[in-house]
């Protein structure tokens, strides 16, 4: 059963500009794993606003108040993103991500 559902979009350029102005932006926002899959991209911008998008969907979805750091968005190897907790949630997460070069857009539902 669908419990909640979320989506947000979100400029690259502006995820690029809070990074760059603001030096714990990144320790805020991401985790340690989150930073070493962007950096490996020459356009890492792109993937770190995708990642934000995850979260913001992620809050809107579940309702819940955690840090942002807290919020882990991988990838299986099969490429598919998941979202890993610092701590076990009741229920099931399913996201989908996408990006261009100026936008990040991602869904999250939240199902019980």
């Amino acid at each position: 059963m669908i419990k909640g559902l979320g989506v947000d979009i979100i400029e690259v350029n502006r995820i690029k500009q809070s990074i760059e102005k603001n030096s714990n932006f990144k320790k805020r926002m991401f985790t340690e794993r989150e930073v070493e899959y962007c950096e490996r991209f020459n356009e890492p911008y792109t993937h770190y606003a995708a990642r934000f998008a995850v979260k913001e969907a992620f809050f809107k979805a579940t309702g819940f108040k955690i840090p942002f750091n807290e919020i882990s968005v991988e990838n299986r190897k099969d490429g598919a993103p998941f979202i890993h907790l610092k701590k076990e949630i009741k229920g099931n997460l399913v996201v989908s991500i996408t990006h261009i070069r100026e936008l990040a857009v991602a869904v999250v539902v939240y199902e019980e």
